[in-house]
Protein backbone atom coordinates (compact mmCIF):
# COMPACT_ATOMS: atom_id res chain seq x y z
CA UNK A 1 0.00 0.00 0.00
CA UNK A 2 1.38 3.07 -0.86
CA UNK A 3 1.37 5.82 1.80
CA UNK A 4 -0.57 9.08 1.38
CA UNK A 5 -0.09 12.51 2.32
CA UNK A 6 -2.45 13.56 5.05
CA UNK A 7 -2.82 17.28 6.66
CA UNK A 8 -0.75 16.69 10.41
CA UNK A 9 0.54 18.99 12.80
CA UNK A 10 4.27 18.91 14.13
CA UNK A 11 5.11 21.29 17.36
CA UNK A 12 8.41 23.27 17.66
CA UNK A 13 9.18 23.41 20.78
CA UNK A 14 11.80 25.31 23.28
CA UNK A 15 12.43 24.81 26.70
CA UNK A 16 13.76 27.37 29.31
CA UNK A 17 14.62 25.40 32.97
CA UNK A 18 16.56 26.05 35.57
CA UNK A 19 16.87 25.34 39.27
CA UNK A 20 16.50 27.47 41.63
CA UNK A 21 19.06 30.26 43.05
CA UNK A 22 21.52 28.51 45.04
CA UNK A 23 20.69 24.94 44.03
CA UNK A 24 22.44 22.74 41.88
CA UNK A 25 21.20 21.17 38.67
CA UNK A 26 20.71 17.66 40.42
CA UNK A 27 18.13 20.15 42.74
CA UNK A 28 15.52 20.97 39.93
CA UNK A 29 12.15 19.10 40.82
CA UNK A 30 10.44 20.25 37.38
CA UNK A 31 9.89 18.27 34.43
CA UNK A 32 8.64 18.01 30.91
CA UNK A 33 7.93 16.21 27.82
CA UNK A 34 7.51 17.59 24.24
CA UNK A 35 7.56 15.00 20.74
CA UNK A 36 10.50 15.34 18.48
CA UNK A 37 10.53 18.28 16.62
CA UNK A 38 10.33 16.47 13.45
CA UNK A 39 7.62 14.36 13.67
CA UNK A 40 4.19 14.57 12.26
CA UNK A 41 1.10 13.18 13.51
CA UNK A 42 -2.55 13.74 13.74
CA UNK A 43 -2.08 14.77 17.31
CA UNK A 44 0.68 15.63 19.61
CA UNK A 45 0.86 16.11 23.48
CA UNK A 46 3.24 17.78 25.47
CA UNK A 47 3.24 17.90 29.68
CA UNK A 48 5.12 20.07 32.33
CA UNK A 49 5.47 18.89 36.31
CA UNK A 50 6.28 20.80 39.17
CA UNK A 51 7.77 18.40 41.86
CA UNK A 52 6.73 19.64 45.16
CA UNK A 53 10.35 20.18 47.52
CA UNK A 54 8.88 19.00 50.83
CA UNK A 55 8.38 15.77 49.17
CA UNK A 56 11.34 13.60 48.85
CA UNK A 57 12.01 12.06 45.07
CA UNK A 58 9.65 14.98 44.11
CA UNK A 59 11.40 15.87 40.32
CA UNK A 60 11.64 11.82 39.44
CA UNK A 61 7.89 11.47 40.31
CA UNK A 62 7.40 14.94 38.28
CA UNK A 63 9.18 13.10 35.37
CA UNK A 64 7.38 9.65 35.56
CA UNK A 65 4.16 12.09 35.01
CA UNK A 66 4.92 14.29 32.44
CA UNK A 67 6.04 11.16 30.72
CA UNK A 68 2.96 9.62 31.09
CA UNK A 69 0.84 12.19 29.85
CA UNK A 70 3.24 12.84 26.82
CA UNK A 71 2.71 9.08 25.85
CA UNK A 72 -0.65 9.52 25.33
CA UNK A 73 0.31 11.43 21.83
CA UNK A 74 -2.28 13.53 21.29
CA UNK A 75 -5.48 12.26 23.09
CA UNK A 76 -7.98 14.47 23.97
CA UNK A 77 -7.24 15.60 27.76
CA UNK A 78 -10.25 15.72 29.89
CA UNK A 79 -10.38 14.43 34.01
CA UNK A 80 -10.72 11.14 33.66
CA UNK A 81 -7.97 10.67 31.17
CA UNK A 82 -5.48 12.60 33.60
CA UNK A 83 -6.35 10.84 36.30
CA UNK A 84 -6.55 7.59 35.01
CA UNK A 85 -2.57 8.75 33.74
CA UNK A 86 -1.67 9.35 37.23
CA UNK A 87 -3.51 6.77 38.82
CA UNK A 88 -0.95 4.36 36.29
CA UNK A 89 2.01 6.08 37.30
CA UNK A 90 1.44 5.56 40.90
CA UNK A 91 0.55 1.82 40.26
CA UNK A 92 4.28 1.98 39.35
CA UNK A 93 6.10 4.21 41.83
CA UNK A 94 6.54 1.51 44.49
CA UNK A 95 8.89 -0.48 42.21
CA UNK A 96 11.08 2.39 41.46
CA UNK A 97 11.38 3.39 45.28
CA UNK A 98 12.84 -0.08 45.45
CA UNK A 99 15.21 0.38 43.09
CA UNK A 100 16.28 3.70 44.31
CA UNK A 101 17.08 2.60 47.92
CA UNK A 102 18.58 -0.73 46.40
CA UNK A 103 21.07 1.63 44.41
CA UNK A 104 22.12 3.37 47.50
CA UNK A 105 22.77 0.17 49.30
CA UNK A 106 24.99 -0.57 46.74
CA UNK A 107 26.80 2.63 46.97
CA UNK A 108 26.94 2.79 51.11
CA UNK A 109 24.49 5.61 51.29
CA UNK A 110 21.56 3.60 52.81
CA UNK A 111 18.74 5.56 53.74
CA UNK A 112 18.50 7.93 56.77
CA UNK A 113 15.67 7.13 59.22
CA UNK A 114 14.26 10.53 58.34
CA UNK A 115 14.99 9.65 54.99
CA UNK A 116 12.86 6.34 55.12
CA UNK A 117 10.17 8.65 56.97
CA UNK A 118 10.03 10.69 53.72
CA UNK A 119 9.83 8.21 51.19
CA UNK A 120 7.30 6.10 53.16
CA UNK A 121 5.12 9.59 53.00
CA UNK A 122 4.99 9.58 48.88
CA UNK A 123 6.36 12.56 46.23
CA UNK A 124 3.30 14.80 44.89
CA UNK A 125 3.79 17.41 42.31
CA UNK A 126 1.55 19.74 39.97
CA UNK A 127 0.76 18.24 36.74
CA UNK A 128 -0.45 19.85 33.03
CA UNK A 129 -0.97 18.23 29.77
CA UNK A 130 -1.59 19.82 26.83
CA UNK A 131 -2.58 17.82 23.69
CA UNK A 132 -3.27 19.10 19.69
CA UNK A 133 -4.12 18.31 16.92
CA UNK A 134 -4.50 18.99 13.02
CA UNK A 135 -7.82 20.53 11.60
CA UNK A 136 -8.25 17.14 10.10
CA UNK A 137 -8.45 15.39 13.22
CA UNK A 138 -10.21 17.99 14.81
CA UNK A 139 -13.35 17.28 12.59
CA UNK A 140 -16.82 17.51 14.01
CA UNK A 141 -15.19 20.59 15.54
CA UNK A 142 -13.04 22.13 12.91
CA UNK A 143 -11.41 25.84 13.86
CA UNK A 144 -13.34 28.90 12.40
CA UNK A 145 -10.51 29.36 10.37
CA UNK A 146 -8.70 27.29 7.84
CA UNK A 147 -5.11 26.15 8.33
CA UNK A 148 -5.08 25.52 12.16
CA UNK A 149 -6.61 22.88 14.67
CA UNK A 150 -7.81 21.95 18.02
CA UNK A 151 -6.21 22.19 21.60
CA UNK A 152 -7.52 20.52 25.04
CA UNK A 153 -6.03 20.55 28.02
CA UNK A 154 -5.95 19.46 31.49
CA UNK A 155 -4.40 20.76 34.80
CA UNK A 156 -3.62 19.70 38.40
CA UNK A 157 -2.02 22.44 40.12
CA UNK A 158 -1.01 25.79 39.29
CA UNK A 159 1.60 24.98 36.41
CA UNK A 160 -0.51 26.97 33.30
CA UNK A 161 -0.94 27.42 30.15
CA UNK A 162 -0.95 30.74 27.64
CA UNK A 163 -1.98 31.18 23.86
CA UNK A 164 -0.54 33.52 22.61
CA UNK A 165 -1.87 34.95 19.05
CA UNK A 166 -0.41 37.96 17.20
CA UNK A 167 0.56 40.75 20.03
CA UNK A 168 -2.58 39.21 22.20
CA UNK A 169 -3.32 36.60 25.32
CA UNK A 170 -5.87 34.75 23.91
CA UNK A 171 -6.32 31.83 26.93
CA UNK A 172 -4.55 31.39 30.30
CA UNK A 173 -5.42 28.16 32.07
CA UNK A 174 -6.00 27.33 35.54
CA UNK A 175 -5.26 30.44 36.90
CA UNK A 176 -6.07 33.59 35.96
CA UNK A 177 -4.79 36.25 38.30
CA UNK A 178 -1.10 36.41 39.78
CA UNK A 179 -2.35 37.14 43.22
CA UNK A 180 -4.39 33.38 43.11
CA UNK A 181 -0.76 31.64 43.55
CA UNK A 182 -0.70 30.29 47.11
CA UNK A 183 1.31 27.44 48.34
CA UNK A 184 -1.16 24.85 48.68
CA UNK A 185 -2.17 24.21 45.17
CA UNK A 186 -3.80 20.33 44.40
CA UNK A 187 -1.07 18.29 44.21
CA UNK A 188 -0.67 14.39 42.47
CA UNK A 189 0.67 11.85 44.85
CA UNK A 190 1.91 8.52 45.05
CA UNK A 191 0.35 7.12 47.85
CA UNK A 192 -2.72 5.56 46.79
CA UNK A 193 -4.68 8.32 44.46
CA UNK A 194 -8.31 8.01 45.07
CA UNK A 195 -9.71 8.21 40.75
CA UNK A 196 -12.58 9.99 42.16
CA UNK A 197 -10.82 13.36 44.04
CA UNK A 198 -8.16 13.78 40.99
CA UNK A 199 -11.10 13.81 38.26
CA UNK A 200 -12.67 16.36 40.57
CA UNK A 201 -9.87 18.16 41.43
CA UNK A 202 -8.63 18.24 37.71
CA UNK A 203 -9.17 21.92 35.35
CA UNK A 204 -10.33 21.41 31.77
CA UNK A 205 -9.68 23.51 29.45
CA UNK A 206 -10.15 23.34 25.07
CA UNK A 207 -10.11 25.57 22.22
CA UNK A 208 -8.42 26.35 19.03
CA UNK A 209 -5.16 27.36 17.44
CA UNK A 210 -3.96 29.01 14.24
CA UNK A 211 -0.39 28.94 12.50
CA UNK A 212 1.76 31.39 14.07
CA UNK A 213 -0.32 30.81 17.53
CA UNK A 214 2.49 30.60 20.20
CA UNK A 215 1.50 28.39 23.77
CA UNK A 216 3.81 28.72 26.77
CA UNK A 217 3.72 25.67 29.56
CA UNK A 218 5.35 27.31 32.71
CA UNK A 219 5.37 26.00 36.41
CA UNK A 220 4.15 28.33 39.01
CA UNK A 221 7.49 30.87 39.59
CA UNK A 222 7.26 31.41 36.17
CA UNK A 223 3.79 31.24 35.67
CA UNK A 224 2.98 34.00 38.48
CA UNK A 225 5.26 36.58 36.46
CA UNK A 226 3.68 35.97 33.37
CA UNK A 227 0.40 37.21 34.66
CA UNK A 228 1.62 40.14 36.72
CA UNK A 229 3.50 41.38 33.89
CA UNK A 230 0.68 41.06 31.55
CA UNK A 231 -1.82 42.80 34.33
CA UNK A 232 0.91 45.59 34.58
CA UNK A 233 -0.32 46.12 30.71
CA UNK A 234 3.37 44.70 29.34
CA UNK A 235 3.69 41.85 26.72
CA UNK A 236 5.69 39.19 29.02
CA UNK A 237 6.11 36.59 26.32
CA UNK A 238 8.11 39.16 23.96
CA UNK A 239 10.87 38.96 27.28
CA UNK A 240 10.32 35.60 27.24
CA UNK A 241 11.06 35.35 23.86
CA UNK A 242 14.23 37.19 23.47
CA UNK A 243 15.22 35.86 26.99
CA UNK A 244 15.36 32.26 25.10
CA UNK A 245 16.94 33.26 22.06
CA UNK A 246 19.76 33.83 24.31
CA UNK A 247 23.23 31.79 24.47
CA UNK A 248 22.51 31.87 28.30
CA UNK A 249 19.34 33.06 29.30
CA UNK A 250 19.96 32.33 32.93
CA UNK A 251 21.29 35.97 33.36
CA UNK A 252 18.16 37.44 32.75
CA UNK A 253 16.40 34.79 35.20
CA UNK A 254 19.52 36.20 37.96
CA UNK A 255 18.47 39.84 36.54
CA UNK A 256 14.11 39.13 37.60
CA UNK A 257 15.57 36.84 41.19
CA UNK A 258 17.90 39.89 42.10
CA UNK A 259 14.47 42.47 41.62
CA UNK A 260 11.96 40.27 43.20
CA UNK A 261 9.86 40.30 40.31
CA UNK A 262 9.94 36.35 40.24
CA UNK A 263 10.32 34.02 43.33
CA UNK A 264 13.12 31.91 43.74
CA UNK A 265 11.86 28.55 43.24
CA UNK A 266 12.59 26.43 40.24
CA UNK A 267 11.78 27.70 36.66
CA UNK A 268 10.62 25.69 33.35
CA UNK A 269 8.86 27.38 30.53
CA UNK A 270 7.64 25.05 27.88
CA UNK A 271 7.46 27.64 24.68
CA UNK A 272 5.66 25.36 21.69
CA UNK A 273 4.17 26.24 17.96
CA UNK A 274 2.30 24.15 16.17
CA UNK A 275 2.47 24.02 12.61
CA UNK A 276 0.54 22.62 10.10
CA UNK A 277 1.57 20.72 7.02
CA UNK A 278 1.47 17.25 4.93
CA UNK A 279 2.23 14.17 6.67
CA UNK A 280 3.18 11.00 5.77
CA UNK A 281 -0.23 8.90 5.97
CA UNK A 282 1.67 5.57 7.61
CA UNK A 283 3.97 5.57 9.76
CA UNK A 284 3.42 8.85 11.94
CA UNK A 285 4.17 8.93 15.76
CA UNK A 286 6.44 9.80 18.85
CA UNK A 287 9.02 8.19 18.73
CA UNK A 288 10.88 6.99 21.43
CA UNK A 289 11.90 9.19 24.87
CA UNK A 290 15.46 10.25 25.45
CA UNK A 291 17.00 12.51 28.14
CA UNK A 292 17.78 16.12 26.97
CA UNK A 293 21.16 17.03 27.87
CA UNK A 294 21.98 19.29 30.95
CA UNK A 295 24.70 21.09 29.17
CA UNK A 296 21.88 24.41 28.21
CA UNK A 297 19.69 26.15 30.29
CA UNK A 298 17.14 26.87 27.07
CA UNK A 299 17.30 24.76 24.14
CA UNK A 300 15.65 23.60 21.08
CA UNK A 301 13.83 20.31 21.66
CA UNK A 302 15.59 17.82 19.49
CA UNK A 303 14.22 13.93 20.16
CA UNK A 304 11.25 13.27 22.25
CA UNK A 305 12.13 14.53 25.64
CA UNK A 306 11.39 14.05 28.98
CA UNK A 307 13.56 16.04 30.91
CA UNK A 308 13.75 16.26 34.60
CA UNK A 309 16.75 16.71 37.37
CA UNK A 310 19.67 13.76 36.74
CA UNK A 311 17.01 11.64 39.26
CA UNK A 312 17.86 9.71 41.83
CA UNK A 313 14.84 7.20 40.44
CA UNK A 314 16.00 5.52 36.69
Amino acid sequence: MRPTCVEAVRLGCTVLWQPKAGSSEAEYEDAWHAPDGGTWAHALTVAVADGASESMLAGAWAADLARAVGALAGRDLDAGVFAERICAAAARWPVRVKRYIRRRQRAGRPLAWYEEAKVGQGAYATLLGVSFRSAEASVPEPPEHGGGGTWTAAALGDTCCFQVRGSALVAAFPVLSSADFDTGPHLAGTREPRRDLLEQRTVTRRGTWLPGDVFYLATDAAAQWFLAGFEAGRRPWRELDAAMSEPDPSRWLDTLRAERRIRNDDVTVLRCVPQMGMGMGMGMGTGTGTDAGTDAVAGTVAGTVTRARPGPVA
